[in-house]
């Protein structure tokens, strides 16, 4: 980017964009995945990172729901019946029964809680002060008696009374006056064994006042199955990949994003998805099956390859199949949405919405109650927002091997759910529209009409790559520090088209994310960031992103203004090369100028001139996102 030229940014407001990239926007972390399918080198992916994503931290969910657990809680020994409603995130609905097979949370004390914790104030691993945790904040601990307090706390039989003060507070209640007693033996003296803590203010009494309850394990507790995860202090914080069972990826099969196929499509048998009570190549014999079909990585050899090709993902929103096991089956009639398996039994990954219209698609989370040992329900607690993909998108499907066979060779069934557009896909548009003043539309027909000239902007992306980042890394160039504006503006140029770390478009996208002021912050310091900070931070899809609001703004506001060899407004191959200036130098960069950037390849003037170079020869009438500035039409298809 140009630095002896100075220009400025001026601040957009996207306040739709802010909320889009808030919902469902998780940590993710570049994983490099070997292919045991084929000969090529290992795959680079962008996975959920769940070293920083807990339960608390997961996207709400997208509908309400609930269940009646009374015909199972005596056998279970605590209450299934739930509610839940839209928003509410895993730990304000999920107990520690529920999830005990999927994490083993139980085996937790607080102390190693506390060591695990990920606050989100500050995006940093610190021990949770428990001094500073009230004791009505753990109620599970109200609920214990004193008799049972006594026999799983490490030596608090053996502490006075006057050193564990909400005890002595309750005998007080009691009109016993014992401090000079042990526990023990206020016990034996006492017919108090029976009594609970929840019969005093708890509120009072920091967690510490009871000596070594930090130490228990929350399996030593009475009922704990019956405790919300919200309600044992900092379990919600805890990084799923810390937890006693965690999380990780099964496999490691990474396939492409061939196409996408709406609700229209039906007979489809070649699948890899399902459940794991049916397998996971489940067929859709019936209506209704919209799915992705997935290839294998390119260059894998015609035989390798010959055996994935065309495999498809069958939508679990439109088709269900049969799940769960034990006593628990048949919750929900013992159906949940088709689907697969790639990060283990804590979570069931759907797709959800293909969508022709745009060649993209939304992916989900769906969870199940688990009892230990006594059964699971169906996963039908969801939908979670997970990733969004578009076509020729790289995808992690797992383990194929040990989940392809079926078990049964019967089909799933359709749902009868409505096709809709999905509210990733409003909140998008939205979010584009208000980013730029170019609308989305088709760019057949309606183009025909308007006045004006047709910018193709995946070919003008293409161009500006091609000398931005083309044999420096495309999608993962860091580029120098530098400093612009007589130093209002530092920092570097990042990704496949360059954009600076202050760009408006690049800085929303960022901050979005956890951490991101933060590392937008040390960049602007002179820091050069990883690999995996940038795909972090700014992902190549929010590159895209960034890059065509940024560039449709510039053509919006280029068109109305004149072009001096001219003397009237730029347009065609003018409003090109003066738009590829404006990202090469800024906004307010002198028109055909002379000065260049740090290294001097380029000038101004040069700069526009090699860009529509390079658009001609790659422009593609095929290629569909348009803008067209005078009729403030945009393109999708």
């Amino acid at each position: 980017m140009l630095v002896v030229i100075s220009f400025m940014i001026y601040a957009v407001a996207t306040p739709a964009l802010t909320n889009r990239f808030d919902d469902g926007n998780l940590p993710t972390k570049i994983v490099e995945v070997a292919n045991p399918q084929s000969r090529l080198p290992a795959t680079k992916i962008l996975l959920p990172d769940w070293n920083r994503i807990s339960l608390s931290q997961l996207p709400g969910i997208g509908q309400s729901g609930a269940i009646d657990g009374s015909p199972y809680s005596q056998a279970l020994g605590y209450d299934l019946s739930r509610t839940w409603n839209v928003g509410m995130t895993p730990d304000q609905y999920l107990k520690l029964g529920d999830i005990s097979e999927a994490f083993q949370a139980e085996e937790f004390s607080l102390q190693a809680i506390a060591l695990r914790a990920w606050p989100e104030t500050t995006g940093d691993f610190e021990s949770i002060d428990l001094n500073k945790i009230p004791l009505s904040e753990f109620p599970l601990i109200g609920e214990q008696t004193l008799s049972h307090l006594a026999e799983v706390v490490p030596e608090l039989a053996q502490t006075s009374v006057k050193d564990i003060t909400p005890v002595a507070k309750l005998l007080q209640s009691q009109g016993i006056a014992a401090s000079n007693l042990t526990l023990a033996q206020v016990l034996t003296q006492y017919e108090v064994g029976q009594r609970k803590l929840e019969e005093i203010d708890l509120s009072q009494f920091p967690i510490t006042a009871i000596p070594n309850v930090d130490a228990v394990q929350i399996k030593e507790l009475s009922n704990w199955m019956n405790s919300f995860v919200k309600n044992i202090p900092g379990l919600g914080a805890v990084p799923l990949a810390l937890m006693p069972n965690p999380i990780t990826k099964i496999g490691n099969l990474v396939m492409r994003i061939d196409a996408v196929y709406g609700r229209a499509e039906n007979r489809r048998n070649r699948t890899i998805s399902g459940s794991d009570v049916q397998g996971f190549s489940v067929p859709c014999t019936q209506r209704d099956c919209a799915y992705l079909e997935l290839d294998d990585l390119e260059n894998a050899g015609r035989g390798e390859r010959s055996l994935l090709e065309g495999k498809q993902w069958i939508s679990g929103k439109y088709q269900e199949v049969e799940g769960g096991w034990g006593i628990l089956k048949a919750v929900n009639n013992g159906r949940e949405p088709t689907g697969r398996l790639p990060f283990g039994k804590a979570f069931k990954v759907v797709v959800m919405e293909p969508d022709e219209t745009t060649d993209t698609v939304d992916t989900a989370l769906f969870l199940r109650f688990c009892a230990w040992q006594m059964g699971c329900t169906p996963y039908f607690i969801g939908p979670i927002p997970f990733f969004s993909y578009k076509v020729n998108a790289l995808m992690f499907v797992g383990n194929l091997d040990s989940q392809s066979q079926s078990s049964s060779q019967t089909t799933s069934i359709p749902t009868g759910a409505k096709t809709q557009v999905s509210s990733n896909s409003a909140e998008n548009a939205t979010a584009t529209n208000q980013m730029n003043p170019c609308n989305f539309t088709s760019p057949h027909g309606s183009m025909s009409s308007q006045s004006g000239d047709e910018i193709n902007l995946r070919s003008l992306g293409n161009a500006i790559a091609k000398i931005e980042s083309a044999g420096s890394g495309d999608d993962k160039a860091i580029g120098v520090y530098t400093c612009a504006d007589q130093g209002l503006n530092c920092g570097r140029a990042l990704g496949r088209y360059q954009l600076m770390s202050y760009n408006p478009y690049a800085v929303e996208l960022i901050v979005a994310k956890p951490g991101g002021q933060e590392f937008l912050s040390r960049v602007e310091q002179g820091y050069k960031p990883t690999e995996a900070e940038l795909f972090q931070f700014l992902p190549t899809a929010d590159q895209e992103q960034a890059f065509l609001a940024d560039m449709a703004d510039k053509i919006q506001v280029t068109q109305a203004e004149i072009d001096p060899t001219t003397g009237e407004h730029f347009t065609g191959e003018r409003l090109i090369e003066r738009v590829a200036q404006k990202h090469f130098g800024g906004n307010y960069s002198l028109i055909d100028g002379g000065g260049s950037d740090a290294f001097g390849r380029l000038s101004l003037k040069d700069y526009g001139k090699t860009a529509l170079a390079s658009y001609r020869h790659s422009h593609d009438h095929s290629q569909t996102l348009t803008c067209v500035p005078s009729g403030q039409r945009f393109a999708f298809n």
